[in-house]
């Protein structure tokens, strides 16, 4: 079976190379930072191609993370990998339980009230401490894009995610969730 039928799911970046041995630094997307390790292949573009990210090893450093690809041996050649971006495809993914869901499943979803009034788009979603909050863009009377913020809490604030439909209900009336615009 083909991979190109899965969906590429962004969930690290290069940024650029750290001291004059080849090492690269990346930044992770992944809830626990350490398991972009645990996927298999990491992919990158390499001019509209597929190639594999040979990692040859891996080390913490401070909010991100040191990675030496195999051959790359000098600053010149780590170059090469600066601001690409690591992917893997939607089958690569861990399954999920009931109520669990991964975020590229929610982006785009569209928005509504609960009284079914459209709401808005998922653009974004932001991690805090306390919980992820969704941030909604919709367009105004004005027909300007808005941007809102809805706190992703389940049963209280959000009460159904429809997967499959790309939708998402809240609790409160739009009206009264969102001032005036």
């Amino acid at each position: 079976m083909s991979l190109k039928i899965f969906k590429k799911i962004i969930i690290g970046k290069i940024f650029f190379p750290y001291g004059i041995l080849g090492w690269l630094k990346i930044f992770s997307f992944t809830e626990t930072k350490e398991n972009i390790f645990k996927y298999k292949p990491l992919l990158y573009y390499d001019k509209k191609k597929i190639k594999k990210l040979k990692i040859q090893s891996w080390k913490n450093y401070k909010n991100f993370f040191l990675i030496k690809i195999k051959n790359i041996n000098t600053r010149n050649e780590a170059f090469f990998f600066k601001n690409k971006k690591i992917f893997i495809y939607s089958n690569q993914l861990k399954k999920k339980y009931k109520n669990e869901y991964y975020w590229h499943e929610i982006l785009n979803s569209k928005v509504f009230d609960k009284n079914k009034k459209f709401i808005g788009i998922v653009k974004e979603i932001i991690r805090t401490p306390s919980n992820d909050i969704l941030k909604i863009t919709l367009k105004s009377f004005k027909q300007k894009n808005i941007e809102k913020l809805i706190p992703f809490i389940e049963n209280k604030i959000i009460k159904k995610i429809k997967i499959k439909e790309k939708k998402i209900i809240i609790n409160q009336k739009k009206d009264k969730f969102f001032d005036k615009f």
